[in-house]
């Protein structure tokens, strides 16, 4: 029976597709983190890969499946054919499979793959050889001629050399795609300190990690001036040891100056693969190395000349590069070539003249100055015969004794700068929305994968009894999703009618909180005030509650205790919750409030959102701080309670 790979997080695919292939393939479905191990340990015949996860990057995988063995035959499971499915070709998938499944459309698809996979099995040793001493060849070659890994280098070092820790990140990632290596740390010199500057797989476990120039591992890269490979190194310092232990990492590789000078540490663990590193690769890595420590050494040098740069942009910062200068009686005598060009007037024709020469408008602000010493700032104005933007802005010119005996103005068009954010806001919004519609797709057409084949196979299968208690509880679980979804998308865009009454808002989070958990299977710790009466809609209250205990729930997995704290500050009422959640992976701090995010459930996404909705609609406010061992959780609400108030409502 031929052994197929399903990589998908998604339960009713999995289930959809080992119904329709159960006579004649044997599917193993698999997390895309494991994918690699298991291809390493069990190569499959076919790989049916999805297109979206909440971990892991689907493009990146998908090219790491075929720089790990080009001679896979792998199957794209896509929402539609979009972008990401000719992407997916062009990376090198052999077809891909629209949601929900055509079921005799997808047999032949996987058909075809078999064929081909047969085919690629007579070949796969010469492919595979191939590969072999094309590495060799570059290995030989590793220079910058002829190296594409050092032309995607240098495009990094070009767009982002003014910063260190992008460009050191950028690095990371196409050496991750070269060696494999599944954790790698750049440690860089500050100070006296060799402190984190870039990680890739590690996480924010050593972010408070920094090495003192005494410490024994720096004093032996100081005397050896040598790469690090504990898998050769028998007499090195129990020290160097150990914490390389600690950072469970195997190779270790030095960033010098041509000047001998260390000014950082590049550290990598195991490969993905499970393979040993070559005395090649060691080579390639230290040679990489010597180019990046140049590159630090001069994105160190620019920085110090940057910031002296920066500070002396900071002292004429409100000096933009038109000039106008007018005497006491508003009689022009600077006019520099920038308001030449912006005005369409030469100078040599107002010099001496008054001010009202070149227009009413600017005239006016000039005027105002002479007049009552009044200064504008970075006041944006249209000038109506050119109708370009100009920012503007004004100041008297005082003699010793504080006479005012001039003024002067200065501005900058803005024109382009104002057409740049508007086309940067409406690309933002189309990719808002193309995003938020992309996510959509993949949400609604994932339960209809098992709602199509449970359609098309139930005439052919309606006697088999396994497959209708199966499949049923398959479908309408996905049905419900749906329903769900589609239930709160239109609370979204239902207008907030708040019916609100004086309530102790600590009594309702504790009782909303004990009907959510009636087996107590976390524990919810709780602190500060005992009592705080706020003005809210009860019911609405209730709900935004229900939707962040079902987000916490699905972040800590059974991972308690949950602390929540109530406290007034200044007339608002903060309530701190803080949880030790990891399963949800958030990238950055705005993400959780953006429907339909890879990193959460659908229906916890839309609550999250719908959370922060009421929230606002009762002049509150809603946050999360990402913490490294955890979420914090940040509602405020206005306290505003009349004098004498005592009418609760729970």
């Amino acid at each position: 029976m031929n052994y197929l790979v399903l990589i998908t997080e998604n339960k009713a695919i999995a289930v959809s597709l080992k119904a329709i292939f159960k006579d004649d393939y044997l599917i193993e479905d698999v997390q895309p983190e494991y994918t690699l191990k298991v291809v390493s340990e069990r190569r499959p015949r076919i790989i049916l890969l999805d297109s979206q996860f909440s971990r892991v990057n689907s493009m990146e995988l998908l090219a790491e499946l075929l720089s790990y063995d080009p001679t896979l035959t792998i199957v794209k499971i896509v929402p539609s054919f979009d972008k990401v499915a000719k992407q997916s070709l062009e990376l090198g998938a052999f077809e891909v499979v629209e949601k929900p499944f055509d079921i005799e459309r997808i047999k032949h698809t996987i058909k075809r793959a078999i064929e081909r996979e047969k085919f690629m099995g007579d070949r796969r040793e010469d492919v595979i050889e191939k590969k072999k001493k094309e590495r060799e060849d570059e290995d030989i070659s590793f220079g910058m001629d002829n190296e594409p890994f050092f032309q995607s280098f240098l495009e990094i070092v070009a767009e982002n050399f003014s910063d260190i820790k992008k460009t050191g990140l950028e690095v990371l990632k196409i050496i991750k795609k070269k060696f494999q290596f599944n954790r790698m740390l750049i440690l860089l010199k500050d100070g006296t300190l060799f402190v984190p500057s870039v990680s890739l797989g590690i996480g924010d476990t050593f972010t408070g990690l920094e090495l003192r120039q005494s410490h024994p591992l720096i004093l032996w890269f100081l005397n050896k001036n040598r790469v690090l490979n504990l898998e050769s190194e028998s007499s090195i310092p129990f020290e160097c040891k150990g914490f390389m232990e600690t950072l469970n990492c195997r190779f270790a590789c030095p960033l010098m100056t041509l000047k001998g000078e260390l000014i950082g540490i590049f550290f990598a663990g195991d490969k993905i693969t499970g393979g040993e590193i070559t005395a090649k690769e060691i080579r390639s890595l230290s040679m990489i190395m010597d180019y990046l420590s140049t590159v630090f050494e001069n994105a160190f040098l620019y920085r110090e000349i940057c910031f002296h740069k920066e500070y002396q942009e900071a002292i004429f910062h409100n000096i933009p590069t038109g000039i106008i200068a007018v005497d006491r009686d508003g009689r022009i005598v600077v006019f520099n070539p920038y308001a030449e060009d912006i005005f369409g007037i030469k100078f040599e024709d107002i010099k001496n003249e008054p001010i009202e020469k070149v227009g009413s408008q600017i005239a006016d602000f000039i005027r105002r100055a002479l007049n009552s010493g009044e200064a504008f700032n970075r006041v944006e104005i249209e000038y109506i015969p050119t109708r370009i933007i100009l920012g503007l802005s004004t100041n008297v010119l005082r003699d010793a004794n504080g006479v005012i005996n001039g003024a002067v103005a200065i501005f900058q068009n803005l024109t382009v700068i104002k057409e740049i954010e508007k086309k940067e806001k409406d690309a933002e919004r189309n990719r808002y929305w193309s995003s938020l519609a992309s996510r959509l797709s993949h949400e609604l057409k994932n339960p209809l994968v098992a709602i199509k084949t449970f359609a098309q196979m139930l005439p052919a299968q309606y006697n088999d009894e396994e497959f209708r208690e199966n499949f049923s509880e398959v479908v309408q679980a996905e049905i419900q999703k749906i329903n769900e979804i589609i239930e709160r998308i239109n609370k979204i865009a239902d207008m907030m009618e708040l019916k609100t009454v004086y309530v102790d808002i600590v009594e309702l989070f504790k009782k909303c909180i004990e009907e959510r958990d009636r087996k107590n299977s976390i524990k919810f710790i709780f602190s500060g005030e005992d009592k705080i009466l706020v003005q809210s809609d009860v019911d609405k209250v209730k709900e935004a509650i229900g939707y962040i205990v079902e987000f916490i729930y699905d972040d800590i997995d059974g991972n308690g205790p949950v602390y929540i704290n109530f406290r007034k500050d200044r007339g608002n009422l903060e309530i701190d919750i803080y949880e030790r959640g990891n399963k949800i992976n958030l990238q950055n701090e705005e993400e959780i409030f953006i429907p339909f995010s890879p990193s959460i459930k659908s229906t916890i996404s839309i609550g999250i959102m719908l959370a922060k909705k009421i929230f606002e609609s009762h002049g509150g406010r809603f946050r999360c701080n990402l913490q490294p061992s955890g979420k914090n959780l940040i509602i405020t609400l206005p306290v505003s309670i009349p004098e004498g108030e005592r009418n609760l409502a729970l």
